[in-house]
């Protein structure tokens, strides 16, 4: 199932996070095929988590950004291959399942190594052919490559050890045996007794009997023998060539290579993927093989999906998107300059807040939210509005909280206090937060411009945090390369505002609020950013510009 991410701006408020998730609860009751996920990209302020605290609701999960990652196209059912289980399983692999690369694993999730053809070529290509090779062999892999059966199980199942076929005249093959470690030899052999009682008196590791045809011909005392002795019912040539394949796959693997995390970006992914001659690379947790990220995985189509709530202006939007298909627009502020290449469905009106807009889809679909979605939509409403006190106000938003308090059983005269007297202080909170819980930029004129806002009930504990939110508007106008930043204190009771700004010789000059200090102005009768502040702002830039 396809997944659309439902997610607000930074910064969020609560109308932004309070109208993703009630937008999630409609678009995954209307059930097209697709899951809808509410989230935010960044932390709640203290309101908001009062609001989903207070009537149980699940807070949105958090993300960072929305760029492409490991997960979002690795393969997750991996085949991979146990270390101990023989190579015949990779080759297999390649050749019907056309598998490039298996992972090869201990207790079935731990991670050790990986083989691919390369790795195979590399074994069976020795540095120096002159050398005779040794290999790692396990008697129980025999029957598992072998046609044939196990005669007599060695003390050893695991052992290192090289072939001698016992093809040759007796003396011939003493002579040879001689000049080999007879504790690192398999002997492959038909029924010659002189050879076969030579093994066992010398304690090889393994005999593998050939040509055999029934017990009558297995006359030999093994009684003494220590190791393995398997009757293959292939010939010699054959047997040898499947013993081959009966080596386990850890004698193969390359256990050095680099290991991604689902978490990975896709892009750095590809590149540590093109840095290294395998055509993929497995994926972990915690050392446990979860996935494979292979060549083809990373031309598969990654774009995630959003549907914008109250924004429409990528400088607002989670980091990201620029690189994600937008599906859907919900919001009620002034137009910015998001550009889509294919059509999408944009829902904007010139109300108070976005809860209203989603409200009234709930209608239009023929839908009534359940009491929790409706408290939670209230809330939304309510604090983007001041309690319906802010100038942004519309019929429609009162008319949407009237609705929605009759559904959620609540006084919203009653709640809206409750919910804004939750908030602390500002005495108690950080200045870094006071400035960044609802902060936006604007771009305009030349200029980029940073307003953050904060609602208090009382304007006189301003006089005891002014120095250091002076001192952190400073602060985030440097980081954030603005040319001018400030804060819009709201007294939500008295309806009337204070702005902090961290100063424009000759844009604060043009200002028509009245300074009662350096820096700080009076804003009677203003409650609303959008509405009231930022239009004279833009007035000012316009005119600082021209």
């Amino acid at each position: 199932m396809s997944e659309v991410i439902i997610v607000g701006h930074k910064n969020p408020d609560s109308d932004s996070v309070c109208s993703a998730y009630a937008y999630a609860q409609l678009k995954n009751r209307l059930n097209d095929g697709t899951r809808y996920t509410p989230a935010r990209c960044g932390n709640i302020n203290k309101q908001t988590r009062f609001i989903f605290e207070r009537f149980g609701a699940e807070v949105p999960k958090f993300i960072s950004d929305v760029y492409p990652k490991v997960k979002d196209v690795m393969t997750h059912k991996v085949i991979a291959i146990d270390e101990n289980e023989p190579i015949k399983g990779v080759l297999r692999n390649i050749e019907e399942l056309k598998i490039r690369i298996t992972p090869v694993t201990t207790g079935g999730v731990k991670l050790c190594g990986v083989i691919s053809i390369l790795e195979i070529a590399h074994f069976f290509t020795p540095e120096d052919p002159s050398k005779r090779p040794e290999y790692i062999f396990r008697g129980s892999n025999f029957e598992k490559s072998v046609k044939g059966y196990t005669h007599i199980r060695g003390e050893k199942d695991e052992f290192r050890a090289g072939f001698m076929v016992g093809a040759m005249p007796y003396e011939r093959f003493v002579e040879r045996m001689e000049a080999v470690d007879k504790q690192h030899t398999i002997l492959i052999v038909g029924k010659r007794r002189d050879i076969i009682e030579y093994a066992v008196q010398n304690e090889l590791p393994a005999i593998v009997l050939t040509g055999m045809r029934g017990e009558q011909d297995m006359d030999f005392d093994f009684s003494a023998f220590k190791g393995w002795v398997y009757v293959s019912e292939l010939d010699t040539a054959e047997t040898l060539r499947n013993l081959q394949l009966s080596i386990p796959a850890k004698a193969f693997m390359t256990a050095d290579m680099p290991e991604l995390s689902a978490e990975d970006y896709l892009d750095a992914a590809s590149n540590t993927l093109m840095g290294v001659d395998h055509k993929g690379l497995p994926v972990t947790s915690d050392g446990r093989l979860i996935g494979i990220l292979t060549r083809s995985d990373i031309i598969k189509k990654a774009q995630k999906e959003l549907i914008l709530m109250d924004h429409n202006e990528l400088t607002q939007a989670v980091d990201g998107a620029e690189s994600a298909r937008i599906v859907e627009i919900v919001d009620h502020h002034r137009l910015g300059t998001i550009k889509t290449k294919t059509p999408i469905h944009f829902f904007a009106k010139p109300v108070g807040s976005t809860c209203t807009l989603v409200y009234q889809l709930f209608k239009i679909s023929g839908e009534t939210p359940d009491k929790l979605t409706a408290s939670v939509l209230l809330s939304g409403i309510l604090s983007d509005t001041v309690i319906l006190k802010s100038p942004t106000t519309t019929p429609q938003d009162e008319q949407a909280v009237q609705e929605l308090a009759e559904l959620a059983g609540l006084d919203y005269k009653e709640y809206g206090v409750e919910m804004f007297s939750s908030t602390d202080s500002l005495k108690s909170r950080e200045p870094r937060d006071i400035l960044g819980t609802d902060f936006k930029v604007f771009n305009e004129y030349g200029m980029t411009v940073g307003i953050g806002q904060v609602e208090v009930v009382n304007l006189e504990e301003l006089n005891d945090t002014q120095d250091a939110l002076f001192k952190i508007i400073d602060e985030v106008k440097k980081e954030k390369g603005l040319s001018w930043c400030m804060l819009l204190v709201t007294d939500i009771i008295k309806e009337e505002s204070v702005l902090l700004t961290s100063g424009h010789e000759i844009a604060e000059k043009l200002l028509a609020y009245k300074p009662t200090e350096p820096k700080r102005f009076f804003l009677p009768g203003v409650l609303s950013r959008k509405k009231q502040l930022l239009p004279e702002i833009l007035r000012v830039l316009e005119e600082l510009t021209s």
